[in-house]
């Protein structure tokens, strides 16, 4: 009887031993889940550092490319390759390098030229603009998406909205010669709304000096009319209707042709009073043109040179009718 007593006191202390063993060597999961938690928080920093260093140079609304779960297997040509499909405003490089990225993209509206700027975007002008006074030898290309489902146009919606934005980039002093629109067609998942706030996707290339002179080789030469002239302003003939039809196939052939009216007069009375005549005689062309050709306004402007720049002698009648005139210009840029 001892010796069972003795055995099974043996056996217990085994036991304990044995359960306080495999309790000691047994992973911990809690402080698994606690490194696991660590290194994450690491990668959230790290990320998060890095978007503090870029953020001058990429914009604050700019959107994550990578997820934390990915972060350890993206080399920098997957990153190329993700923002180029990644939805918003983007600019890229020849390289593939991004210039910026927002989450935002400008908005369209199916069957529309117009355009919406978010405001969390509208800093992209002056960033293509820094990179352009910084790249002198380069050009930017609108990439303009527009859909087979919307309304037929000439120029097509790709077209009109990307000279939309064109025209943003000329006033804001990047040259005209350097910004060429490249509509795409494609089908465009609209919303119920009928928007879609991926239109845009801007890329700087080399500039190509042969499209350049073909583009200048382009420009018509300057146009002369003799509306008829009166105390209260101008009258429609002949000679103005044919202006109308030369300005509207012009404006149509050539999207990037921008058009100047300018006012001339005779040196009768004062030179002040002519040169608001002369202002006054081309606004009243302008607005025929806009109204009748139905002709985008940004693209026409009115000057006046009043009696400054005479083509006929105004001591004789003749010549005076030769001075008052109406003078039509073509430019790549205005």
């Amino acid at each position: 009887m001892k010796r069972f007593f003795i055995a099974l006191a043996v056996f217990l202390v085994w036991s304990f031993f044995g359960l306080w063993l495999y309790s000691w060597l047994k992973p911990n999961n809690d402080t698994a889940k606690i490194d696991s938690e660590n290194t994450r928080d690491l990668l959230d920093n790290e990320l998060q550092d890095n978007e503090e260093i870029n953020g001058d140079a990429l914009g604050d609304s700019i959107i994550p490319i990578i997820s934390i779960e990915d972060s350890l297997f993206v080399t920098q040509e997957n990153i190329k390759e993700i923002s180029a499909v990644a939805p918003g405003l983007k600019a890229i490089t020849n390289d593939g390098d991004i210039i910026f990225l927002y989450k935002e993209g400008i908005i369209i509206t199916k069957n529309s030229p117009e355009i919406v700027i978010p405001k969390s975007s509208v800093d992209f002008k002056y960033k293509l603009n820094t990179y352009m006074l910084e790249h002198p030898d380069r050009e930017i290309h609108i990439a303009s998406l527009y859909s087979a489902d919307e309304n037929i146009t000439s120029p097509n919606l790709g077209i009109q909205r990307g000279m939309k934005i064109k025209e943003i980039l000329v006033n804001m002093g990047i040259s005209s010669d350097k910004i060429v629109v490249r509509p795409f067609i494609k089908e465009i998942d609209f919303t119920t709304n009928n928007t879609f706030s991926n239109s845009f996707t801007f890329s700087f290339k080399p500039i190509d000096t042969k499209r350049i002179s073909t583009l200048k080789n382009k420009i018509p030469e300057s146009t002369i009319v003799y509306p008829n002239f009166s105390t209260t302003g101008i009258m429609v003939n002949e000679n103005l209707k044919t202006l109308l039809a030369e300005v509207v196939q012009i404006v149509e052939e050539n999207p990037d042709i921008n058009v100047e009216v300018i006012g001339h007069t005779d040196n009768v009375g004062n030179a002040n009073d002519n040169f608001i005549m002369g202002l006054q005689f081309a606004r009243q062309v302008r607005w025929y043109l806009i109204n009748k050709g139905k002709i985008d306004s940004a693209k026409i402007k009115a000057t006046s040179r009043g009696e400054a720049e005479p083509i006929d002698s105004n001591h004789t009648e003749s010549g005076r009718n030769a001075n008052r005139r109406v003078e039509v210009k073509f430019y790549m840029n205005l």
